[in-house]
């Protein structure tokens, strides 16, 4: 979110970057150290409370996202209150991924109701060349690294580095020790790592709705284009893998739910890639918007998702 919404002032990065500093250790302890889980969601009211009071431009873009996910106007009261709760669900994310993190494998699963499809990962990792597990920011989908390290399975996992270093330092390590090996990636994409993982019949994990690099496709999602990132499915392309979507959600309970879809395959020839390419993107989409519709406060975007800013300004600097 950091690229899309960041100020251009130096004083206010260093203020951030003091702030963060402090707050993820101390995260980190807490989580460590509190023997019930609730006791951390409630720091974390209190951390999502005082956001939303000093930084109301990001409230306001989850508001106008959720708008059109709810089909409602801005102001709408219900269009605030998922909002809210999907800033602080965002904020109770962070807790659960330092919390389990630091414990045991079988700790995490005891927190874990319900996991389908898994006959969908194990019959694609069968097929032998490799799987991408396509997710979004959506839901829990740390914890599906915890699952993968019980059934003594890694997954490499392309990301986007935060711009802090506190917060990027604690998540490499949090990562590493649910069993996930995090390959970075700036503006461009990088295939060499992942084709290489993947014709070794491994596992990687990516991000499915959000286009980084702005070269992405415009699929309708909730009755209004949006960029998707055509990534995962190039990459789909030229290594024969199969793309098995996965979530993982939390209930009312907070407790852990997952979900393995079918696989889709990007099949075709030279000149029918793009074809397969867009085909299984809309399918992946539409999905996507289904689980968005379920779960509006377990989608994770705190930008404006359908005017995207950092894709306006490549526009104005191509206009000018």
């Amino acid at each position: 979110m950091q690229d899309r919404m960041q100020s251009d002032s130096k004083v206010l990065d260093l203020v951030y970057g003091g702030v963060f500093g402090t707050l993820f250790p101390m995260f980190l302890f807490a989580a460590r150290t509190f023997e019930h889980r609730e006791r951390g969601f409630e720091i974390a009211d209190q951390v999502m409370e005082a956001f939303i009071a000093l930084r109301p431009k990001y409230l306001d873009a989850v508001c106008g996202n959720m708008a059109q996910v709810l089909g409602l106007p801005p102001e709408h009261p219900e269009v605030r209150r998922v909002a809210v709760q999907a800033i602080r669900q965002h904020a109770y994310s962070w807790v659960d991924f330092f919390r389990f993190g630091q414990r045991s494998v079988d700790y995490g699963l005891s927190f874990m109701d319900a996991i389908e499809g898994r006959e969908h990962l194990d019959a694609s990792l069968a097929e032998g060349r490799g799987v991408i597990l396509l997710t979004a920011h959506l839901g829990s989908y740390e914890v599906g690294g915890m699952l993968l390290r019980s059934r003594g399975t890694s997954i490499h996992a392309v990301y986007k580095p935060d711009r802090f270093a506190p917060v990027e330092k604690l998540r490499t390590r949090m990562r590493e020790n649910t069993g996930v090996i995090g390959i970075p990636v700036g503006e461009g994409f990088a295939t060499l790592p992942l084709v290489k993982v993947l014709r070794e019949g491994g596992l990687v994990g990516m991000q499915g709705d959000r286009d980084f690099s702005l070269n992405g496709l415009p699929i309708p999602f909730f009755g209004r284009e949006a960029f998707f990132p055509r990534g995962p499915w190039e990459l789909a392309a030229m290594t024969g893998a199969a793309i098995v979507p996965a979530f993982f959600f939390t209930n009312a309970e907070h407790r852990f739910m997952g979900h393995f879809e079918a696989p889709i395959h990007v099949l075709g020839g030279r000149g029918e890639r793009m074809r397969a390419i867009e085909t299984g993107m809309r399918e992946y989409v539409a999905h996507l918007e289904q689980l968005v519709r379920e779960h509006p406060d377990q989608w994770y975007c705190f930008y404006p998702f359908w005017d995207d800013p950092k894709r306006q300004a490549e526009a104005q600097k191509s206009e000018s």
